[in-house]
């Protein structure tokens, strides 16, 4: 979305899944087993973090205690979604307060942050409750242990010597998946806006903006109500150094990961982007189609995703990485030459630079807009070219694609985004008489049916991808009691919509509550506030 709207209104990974089995601690009879998923997430000099997902194939459980065993020293520093006590190699990991109940055929899971010396292997063992993992049903012939001591034993488990593990290579390429695949594990997503695009003068700060510090509590909550994308704005504006180098400031490059990994390591499909960079109306933007020097805005550019897609070089399938945002001359009108000529070749500059980066982002699935994120400018005969992918992975079957297709709904702007009250109701149940002057004589339901069908017609068929990046509608109840009927009802159109033509969504959050605010949530609280839009969202 347009900024000036936004504010008013390391090494690469190691996938390694390991069988195993969950114990219940009951009666020898009991049936039990589970699948334990060990992911290391990223892998720097020193540290990594990993993921462990458990997936409980037998009775249900009430508690859980996990142990395994490192190979070659790693030490846990740092672990949420529950406990951890180590000794030596072993170590146990128990539920917080909140997960120990896991149904039949549900899971539990937890992430961590560890240190590493020499070598990283995963475990190869694991036990719950006491009973070793073998990867399917069981039942026990004997009781397991029903209370496992506090502290794991020096000794790791199971006694025998596990089979070692090579060292995770730099790759676990390629990324897998075809375009279906992708955008049914998107899903329903939300944006974390205006936060990492937030900027005084130029100077970026997830402050700003007027929200808080974003946290781990935010993303939970955010997860927790269904969303399983979330899409993070980022600007770099004047954290770019000078040329020809054009580094980017470490301690922001690091915040950059931090908030990425606060939703990548609870399960979510992240998507980064640039953001605010290409807009005239922020001081310091320097992506401007339109500009003389395209020569050194393209160095620029291609020196600061070289950065970026290197930090989340090893980053599985779930990292997206998004070329820029509705960049455009900043007229309305109708594209125009060249620089709809220099948004294509700042795409093609991004696609390029991100595969030589090498590791996963050779099959990465790569995110990229028309002009303005405009739907009939994205679609129509006005000069969008998708970029060529010529430095991908060979591994990727070739009849697959690895591009993504942006695009952002607003229609109609006198609904979703003007700030006034003359415009308060959307679509069908907006058909009283004396709701006539509230509801738009454009924009409706079959309008944004179409919409979207050009987007399916023109990509999906061909085997690209489209993800609706931006939607929503803002606050105006201060003027109409029942606009938030409303804009639940065409949250619930666009998301139900867009589904019907394979496409994912993320709505716009900018974490303003009140008059003409789109937030669903209150940041500070990591609380909801908007729960009628979210329903509609996840009931679509």
């Amino acid at each position: 979305m347009h900024s000036l709207r936004k504010v008013l209104a390391v090494a690469t990974a190691a996938v390694v899944a390991v069988a195993g089995s969950v114990a219940v601690s009951s009666q020898a009879s009991a049936a039990a087993g589970c699948r334990v998923d060990y992911t290391v997430s990223n892998q720097w000099q020193s540290g990594f973090g990993a993921n462990v997902q458990v997936t409980n194939l037998g009775d249900p459980i009430t508690s859980w205690d996990l142990r395994f065993s490192f190979g070659a020293g790693q030490i846990v520093s740092q672990l949420w979604n529950g406990s951890v006590t180590q000794s030596g190699a072993a170590v146990s990991v128990r539920n917080a307060g909140w997960n120990g109940n896991v149904a039949t055929n549900s899971t539990a899971s937890f992430g961590f942050n560890g240190t590493w010396a020499g070598s990283n292997p995963a475990p190869t063992a694991f036990t719950l409750n006491g009973v070793a993992c073998t990867g399917s049903p069981v039942t026990p012939t004997s009781t397991p242990t029903t209370s496992p001591s506090a502290t794991p034993s020096q000794t790791p488990r199971p006694t025998a010597t596990p089979t070692p593990t090579p060292t995770p290579t730099q790759t676990t390429g390629p990324i897998t998946g075809n375009a279906t695949q992708l955008v049914a594990a998107m899903g329903k997503g939300w944006n974390l806006g205006n936060q990492l695009e937030a900027n005084i003068n130029g100077v970026p700060s997830e402050t700003a903006w007027g929200n808080p510090v974003i946290t781990g509590a935010l993303i939970d909550r955010v997860k927790a109500s269904g969303f399983t994308t979330i899409r993070i704005p980022v600007s770099y504006l004047s954290k770019i150094g000078s040329g020809p180098s054009y580094t980017v400031d470490a301690a922001w490059r690091g915040r950059i990961k931090q908030v990425v990994d606060l939703a990548y390591d609870r399960g979510l499909h992240v998507i980064v982007n640039m953001h605010g960079d290409g807009y005239k109306s922020v001081s310091g933007s320097w992506l401007i189609c339109d500009a003389s020097g395209q020569d050194t805005i393209k160095a620029k550019y291609q020196k600061v995703w070289q950065q970026v897609a290197s930090t989340f070089q090893g980053y599985g399938g779930r990292l997206i990485l998004e070329s820029m945002n509705e960049n455009f001359d900043g007229q309305y009108g109708a594209p125009t030459q060249p620089c709809y000529s220099n948004i294509n070749a700042y795409n093609q500059v991004f696609v390029d630079t991100v595969r030589q980066t090498g590791g996963n982002n050779t099959s990465r699935w790569l995110l990229v807009p028309g002009w303005n994120t405009n739907i009939d400018y994205t679609t129509g005969s006005y000069g969008f070219v998708v970029p060529t992918d010529q430095y991908r992975s060979s591994a990727v079957p070739s009849n697959e694609k690895r591009l993504m297709i942006s695009a952002h709904y607003y229609d109609p702007w006198d609904f979703t985004g003007t700030e006034s009250g003359v415009i308060t109701q959307w679509g069908p149940n907006a058909t009283n008489a004396s709701n006539a002057s509230k509801k738009s004589t454009w924009g409706q339901q079959d309008f944004m049916d179409a919409q979207l069908k050009k987007m399916h017609d023109k990509f999906v068929v061909n085997g690209y991808p489209v993800f609706i990046g931006e939607y929503g509608s803002i606050d105006k109840t201060a003027f109409d009691s029942t606009n938030n009927r409303f804009r639940a009802d065409y949250a619930r159109t666009l998301v139900a919509t867009a589904k019907k033509y394979g496409a994912a969504t993320a709505y716009w959050d900018n974490g303003h509550n009140g008059q003409y605010g789109f937030a669903l949530f209150d940041r500070g609280s990591a609380t909801v506030t908007q729960q009628g839009i979210i329903d509609a969202i996840m009931g679509s």
